[in-house]
């Protein structure tokens, strides 16, 4: 199973595909939905389970997972929201103005002079990924005035500028933008990891609450055992009584004996109800009144214990886990992004040197006034338009360039020396936390290995005391049928067999169990199940 942030397909959607989840997905609806798979696994109106089949239906169905699911949606929002820096900005205005003024000389051109500028102009920014700011713009103005002077009226002028910046100490690695987005792609992994480790946690109850049930399923079983003795030992003091071999008062006892079995079956059976009420739950079966009605049937017999050759040694067990646990990988990824916030502010603590390179390029043309020449020839009025200026400009016919060192010595820096030390901090911090997480995935392996061991240890003497039981049910039987045995000492053996029965019922379950948490602490409980999970590909 990929340790990566795999387990999202789970909460998408099964069967798997080979679908991939990009950091730049969006859904096109995030919505509730329905209640899916159950209609499918229906038998003459019976919904009929196996553990394979529940934990498919938890996967699809359950509300914990769905919201769960929630969280690494806005992890990728995360991301969409990091990239904003390198966001391109494009503008665009125009502005027209309108002026009349009196003149008191008359160099002015016009006694009252009247001008109008309209000015237009674009304007681009971005910051590359490679740190350069880069601006370009272009500006246009057009003037109309009465001035007489004017020979160019109306007139237009254009200029067209370029500037780039390259930062050469202070984020010459554009850490300051590139930073939050590495940021933000850890956290879109370690949401991911701890959503699969949650899922796996939810899973491993679900499985657990399963087995749960199964017990309480077979229980009912064991005390309907136990009544039918009981109520064959009560037919038999009855009919010795109605022959006269037993005093009335003897009967009692057998009778308060079916009594009290009856009342065990009973309750196993409401027992038994309530546990398949806890299941409905969780695959959603609880949501809709035709899904609230249907008959679960639930298929596994805890007698059929997985082998015990898929337990590995506790060494290679544990290699195992280290390797594919989910939580040891986000908090590995932690300590990640503390250093990437411990760069970002031994970055903001430098001097900041810019080199900036810059040129321009200007345009200017408009309706020229009649001109008489020298020997008395007149030039008409000549118009040019807009892209003879636009044409001067790009060609830079007449151009400004240059270039500039900028240069800002923060004395101090307060706020960016306590953000390097609260990141040293937490990266520490998060380095224990990885030592806890590996302290506790070896206390699960090691758990769970003594607990299947100890499971199945406590199987064999279940098994043993329960045959010794049955026999020893049988010899009291045919004493007391004989006379040399009495009624406390047969219903104090079938007794023993109930309970005989239920410990071995319930060694089996706890096995069960015990494999769960097994598969949960090396991470192979959904890969035993045949179900397989693809890698979320996270760019």
């Amino acid at each position: 199973m990929s340790r990566s942030v795999s387990t999202l397909l789970l909460l998408l959607q099964l069967p798997l595909g080979a679908a991939t989840f990009p950091y730049r997905y969006q859904p096109p609806n995030v919505d509730v939905r329905p209640v899916q798979g159950i209609n499918e696994r229906l038998v003459d109106g019976k919904l009929h389970l196996k553990l394979k089949d529940f934990l498919e239906l938890v996967l699809k169905n359950n509300t914990d997972i769905a919201l769960t699911r929630l969280e690494v949606y806005n992890a990728v929002d995360a991301i969409t929201a990091a990239k904003a820096p390198y966001d391109p900005q494009f503008s665009a205005s125009f502005n027209a103005e309108r002026s009349v003024s009196p003149q008191f000389t008359q160099i002015s051109g016009a006694a009252t002079l009247s001008d109008l500028t309209q000015t237009s102009s674009l304007s681009y920014q971005q910051i590359l990924p490679t740190g350069e700011t880069v601006n370009a713009g272009y500006t246009a103005v057009r003037s109309s005035t009465n001035d007489a002077f004017d020979f160019f009226n109306p007139n237009t002028f254009g200029a067209l500028s370029l500037q780039i910046l390259q930062p050469l100490w202070r984020d010459r690695n554009n850490i300051e933008n590139r930073g939050p987005l590495q940021i933000a792609r850890s956290q879109l992994q370690i949401t991911s990891e701890i959503s699969a480790a949650s899922i796996a946690d939810t899973v491993a109850l679900a499985a657990t609450q399963y087995w749960s049930a199964i017990r309480d399923r077979d229980n009912i079983r064991v005390e309907r055992q136990t009544f039918d003795l009981a109520q064959k030992s009560y037919a038999h003091d009855k009919q010795a009584l109605e022959l006269g071999a037993i005093a009335s008062l003897d009967i009692y006892q057998s009778e308060s004996q079916v009594a009290d079995r009856k009342r065990g079956l009973v309750e196993a059976e409401y027992t038994y109800k309530a546990s398949l009420d806890g299941l409905r739950r969780l695959i959603g079966a609880d949501l809709t009144p035709q899904f609230r009605a249907l008959d679960i049937v639930l298929e596994d017999d805890p007698a059929a214990l997985p082998p015990r050759s898929d337990v590995h040694p506790f060494d290679q067990a544990l290699e195992e886990a280290m390797r594919a646990r989910p939580e040891l990988s986000a908090a590995h990824r932690r300590v990640g992004v503390d250093q990437i916030n411990a760069d970002i502010a031994r970055n903001s603590l430098k001097p900041r040197l810019d080199l900036i390179a810059q040129g321009s390029g200007s345009g200017l043309n408009g309706l020229s006034a009649a001109v008489i020449g020298p020997l008395g020839v007149t030039t008409p009025a000549a118009s040019t338009g807009f892209g003879t200026t636009l044409g001067q400009s790009l060609s830079f016919a007449y151009p400004t360039y240059g270039g500039a060192l900028q240069l800002v010595l923060p004395f101090r820096n307060s706020a960016a020396s306590a953000q390097l030390s609260d990141a040293l901090v937490n990266k520490t911090r998060d380095r224990y936390s990885e030592r806890q997480v590996q302290q506790q995935i070896t206390l699960d392996v090691r758990q769970a290995i003594n607990s299947i061991e100890l499971a199945a240890a406590t199987i064999e003497a279940a098994i043993t005391a329960r045959d010794l039981s049955v026999k020893n049910v049988d010899a009291e039987q045919q004493k007391y049928e004989l006379g040399s045995s009495t009624a406390f000492e047969l219903l104090g053996s079938q007794n023993q067999l109930a309970t005989s029965e239920s410990a071995l019922l319930d060694a089996n379950v706890v096995y069960q169990q015990a494999w769960i948490s097994y598969q949960r602490a090396t991470w192979t409980l959904l890969d035993g199940l045949g179900m397989v999970l693809d890698p979320i590909k996270v760019k």
